[in-house]
This record gives structure tokens, C-alpha cells and sequence, in this order.
């Protein structure tokens, strides 16, 4: 009697999710729901001191559009669809105190434009806890980057908690560049925008890549 060969599992990309899990954009009523998730992310980083500001803008639903009329707010939610519950969640927004340095040092509306559409600062992303370990923060972070890239960006940047090899893990293994704690990170520029820099506090550290 032969032996019986299981059949081969297929494994799931780090950016896969399971079935009973969508990514999508926020929908109005949402704010509270995606604040309280994205709080967990801004454990440590200083007063998360816009969430009222977020949870209205959420409330009020998109399109969501920089003041400088150029860049994109992105907020993703992962939903699990049995229960309708978020339990993931993705902010992304152009690099706004960058952006306001520019002002303040006179940058022209041009030059603030295309700064604003180039450039994306990865906020908040964040998975509740008892849904970890699922592809979920990957899926968020690849639909994220996506969008943004869709919409004519070509860098991304964020910061986290200097130290924490779990984070700066999941990030080097995304494509991302892990710069030293401290170290700022350069925008290059280009024929229509300036190069300029974007700096951490300083118990961050901050990752990068191209998109």
C-alpha cells in the first residue's frame, strides 16, 4: 500500500490577506472607530493632538486634498466583514511640517504644489491586537503606497520609536531604508521642487524608500 502524499499548502504573501478581510477607504462615521486604532500608533511620538481634527475630517468624508491643492490624505481600514469591526488601519498624508517650513522660508505656490504631490509621510498603521500575525499591517501598507503612487508620488517616509527592531524589521523587509537614529531624511529635488529635509525627534528613527 503506498504512502499517501499530502498535498503541498500554499503559503500567503506577507501582503496577502485572508478571506474574511478587506482593505478599503474609510466611510463617513468611521472617525472614532479609526482614531482609537490609529492612538495605538502614536504611542510614544509626543500628544497625538490632531485626532479630533482626523476623526471630523473622516467623519466628513473624501476626497481628501492637501491645502497646498496637491497630495493626498489616504485613510484605509482593514474590515473584518463577518462583524464589520476595523481592525486595521492606514494614515497617510503629504509630508505636512516640511511643508510648512517651505511656507514659512517663502517657497512659491509652485514649488509647494509639487512638493505636496511628490512626498508621502506614513503616519499611522496600526492592527489590533487580537487580529496580529495575519498580513494585515502589510496588506494596509501595500494598498497604501499604491494609492499614493496612482496619484503621482514617488517617495515615502515615516519614523518610529528608535530601538525597535520589530518595526525597523517589518520595514527593511518592505523595501524600505532604515536610517540611523537621529538622522534626518533628504527629499531630493527636482526642476519644479526643492530639496529639502524632514527630521525625526530625537528618540525617533526614520525609514524611507522610493515608490
Amino acid at each position: 500500500m503506498g504512502r499517501h502524499k499530502p498535498g503541498k499548502v500554499r503559503r500567503r504573501r506577507p501582503d496577502e490577506l485572508p478571506d474574511h478581510v478587506q482593505i478599503r477607504q474609510t466611510r463617513p462615521g468611521e472617525g472614532k472607530a479609526f482614531t482609537d486604532l490609529a492612538a495605538l500608533a502614536m504611542e510614544g511620538h509626543g500628544d497625538f493632538d490632531d485626532r479630533e481634527a482626523m476623526c471630523e475630517t473622516i467623519d466628513e468624508g473624501g476626497p481628501f486634498i492637501s491645502q497646498y491643492k496637491a497630495g493626498q490624505f489616504v485613510f484605509l481600514v482593514a474590515e473584518h466583514t463577518p462583524t464589520g469591526r476595523i481592525v486595521g488601519i492606514s494614515s497617510s498624508t503629504p509630508p505636512l511640517s516640511v511643508l510648512a517650513g517651505m511656507e514659512r522660508d517663502g517657497a512659491d505656490p509652485t514649488a509647494l504644489g509639487a512638493t505636496a504631490m511628490a512626498y508621502v509621510k506614513l503616519r499611522a498603521l496600526a492592527v489590533a491586537e487580537d487580529h496580529r500575525g495575519q498580513g494585515i499591517a502589510s496588506a494596509l501598507l501595500a494598498r497604501t503606497l499604491a494609492v499614493h503612487r496612482d496619484h503621482r508620488a514617488f517617495f515615502a517616509y515615516g519614523q518610529f520609536l528608535a530601538g525597535d527592531a520589530a518595526l525597523a524589521r517589518f520595514y527593511r523587509r518592505r523595501g524600505f531604508t532604515i536610517h540611523a537614529p537621529g538622522e534626518p531624511v533628504i527629499l531630493t529635488g527636482g526642476s519644479t521642487y526643492t530639496e529639502v529635509g524632514a527630521a525625526p525627534l530625537p528618540d525617533e528613527q526614520m525609514f524611507s524608500r522610493m515608490l
